[in-house]
């Protein structure tokens, strides 16, 4: 049996072929129109057109303009995510060559191109607290937040209890059994913080008007000089959705402080 060709390999070969059917599945659907875009020469247009027609990734319909095929849509939707995600990473080289992004479960590594806005905030020798500061910062004009934390920053903690609603954290394990060993964790002056452990290794926080995550070193150290920042809904979704799929599976601030008791006896 013949081993099928893949559909994106295929297309990504030919830079004609990869602006062509993102040129159509934006809405270029004439040949003219997309020769007026000046993606490649008059032949490799056409060659291009032909080539994707071929592969069933476009096609025409009774209108006589060119559309993407459903197979099309698909590739041409992984493409543009791809260049999106190469954009990130190119960003700032320096940071994704250094942090473990192998920390993020793997939905969550392929939809970084979700994070296209964002921007990495450094600490400085002169400003050797910018980044916690700028944590701080968010953390006091929120209204809403939701937390993950491998840490225990008291300065963080302040501000999250002391203005938002509703506010919920998840703490690691080590550091909430740390906690423990000092304070009880389950009296909250605020009476309203909701608080699960998990194993984590990287910080995230997502307010209602931003998303801040900070990813540890790749020997797995915390890495308290940086802070990814990013605005847009779509960057703050991504955000949301990466705290409820930890929530989910965290356990309870009470059932885990049980647990430790009962090891300790």
């Amino acid at each position: 049996m013949e081993k099928p060709q893949p559909f994106i390999e295929y297309v990504l070969r030919s830079g004609a072929r990869t602006d062509v059917l993102l040129a159509i599945a934006d809405g270029s659907d004439s040949t003219q129109s997309l020769l007026n875009r000046n993606l490649a020469s008059e032949s490799a247009v056409y060659n291009a057109l032909t080539e994707l027609e071929n592969r069933g990734l476009i096609y025409v319909p009774k209108r006589k303009r060119w559309a993407v095929t459903g197979t099309g849509s698909v590739v041409a939707d992984l493409i543009d995510r791809q260049r999106e995600t190469e954009r990130i990473l190119h960003s700032d080289v320096e940071y994704w060559q250094k942090h473990d992004v192998s920390v993020l479960p793997r939905p969550f590594r392929s939809c970084l191109a979700d994070l296209a806005d964002g921007e990495i905030v450094r600490a400085t020798d002169t400003q050797p607290s910018r980044a916690i500061r700028e944590v701080e910062r968010r953390l006091e004009s929120a209204t809403a937040a939701s937390v993950i934390s491998p840490v225990f920053n008291e300065r963080y903690s302040t501000a999250f209890l002391d203005d938002c609603d509703n506010p919920r954290l998840v703490l690691g394990r080590n550091v909430f059994a740390d906690l423990l060993a000092d304070a009880n964790v389950d009296e909250n002056d605020e009476g309203n913080l909701r608080t699960r452990v998990a194993d984590t290794a990287f910080a995230l926080t997502v307010t209602d008007d931003c998303l801040l995550f900070s990813l540890p070193l790749l020997d797995g150290s915390y890495d308290a000089r940086t802070e990814f920042v990013a605005e847009s809904e779509r960057a703050r979704r991504w955000g949301t959705e990466l705290f409820e799929y930890v929530w989910e599976d965290a356990e309870s601030a009470d059932s885990y402080a049980e647990s430790l008791e009962t090891n300790v006896r």
